[in-house]
């Protein structure tokens, strides 16, 4: 049984604040989390799909924000819809956002927004549909990093490979990165806090030339040993710098590709 009780949440100004507040409330969140019942608690009377090419979400609210409704793109794949949804309920739920509307565009749903209201809704949605402490007990259950780890996850928690790979590297007590890359070009990369090397490549770079991930087609199960200088910048003051680094790649539709990078910390 999902409960919201508002007045808890009225103090809190910071996503991972709201979130851990609703975490405390409902210590037996079910997974994949219930957004569109937790929102219903929240105030939101209506949640529907639009189809538009302009957005990818909305929100109207009343001037208190004691009621409101939200909308997202019927073009996109659930997972999305799912994010989507949480971005908007967290413009509803930061008491500083304002505004009695937001109209939300792809990239004001994606890494790339410089929007600070967007970023916040972001980290909301990321926070909610993948809560750091049930996100870091299944990690401590896994064990070492892998794809296959990520796709357990996605299926899970019914979110997209790349925010799931995102929430796995940066909750991860192992060092290890993953690559995001299209036509073989990286779009960016995140690692975890253990990841104490600089990668090698950054955004708008090539991936590296001998690089399995290079390929067509791949097997995220199977693991690629590598000399380190492919993926990691050499660093002349670092003692332990790993001669050998583990890569594994997931190959999606239309060129993207998620890359795995670890090694075997000293």
């Amino acid at each position: 049984m999902v409960q919201l009780d508002l007045i808890e949440l009225a103090d809190l100004v910071r996503p991972e604040q709201i979130v851990a507040e609703i975490l405390r409330q409902n210590p037996q969140l079910p997974v994949p989390v219930p957004l569109e019942l937790l929102a219903e608690h929240a105030g939101i009377s209506k949640i529907e799909a639009f189809d538009s090419e302009g957005f990818e979400g909305a929100l109207l609210t009343n001037a208190t924000k004691s009621d409101g409704a939200i909308f997202y793109s019927s073009r996109s794949p659930r997972p999305r819809q799912r994010f989507t949804i949480g971005h908007e309920l967290g413009h509803f739920l930061l008491p500083w956002h304002r505004q009695a509307s937001f109209q939300c565009t792809t990239e004001d749903i994606s890494s790339r927004t410089n929007k600070d209201w967007e970023i916040q809704a972001n980290q909301f949605s990321a926070e909610m549909l993948m809560p750091a402490p049930l996100v870091k007990a299944r990690l401590v259950r896994l064990r070492d990093p892998e794809l296959a780890h990520v796709l357990t996850l996605r299926d899970e928690f019914e979110t997209s490979m790349e925010m799931t790979a995102r929430r796995v590297v940066e909750l991860n007590e192992y060092p290890c990165a993953v690559v995001f890359s299209k036509d073989n070009v990286v779009r960016y990369s995140v690692w975890s806090p253990y990841f104490s090397r600089r990668l090698s490549v950054k955004k708008g770079d090539k991936l590296p030339s001998k690089s399995p991930a290079k390929a067509a087609t791949s097997d995220p199960d199977e693991w690629h040993e590598m000399d380190a200088y492919w993926w990691l910048t050499e660093q002349p003051s670092a003692d332990d710098q790993p001669e050998s680094v583990y890569e594994q790649t997931f190959v999606q539709e239309n060129g993207f590709k998620v890359t795995m990078v670890t090694y075997e910390a000293n």
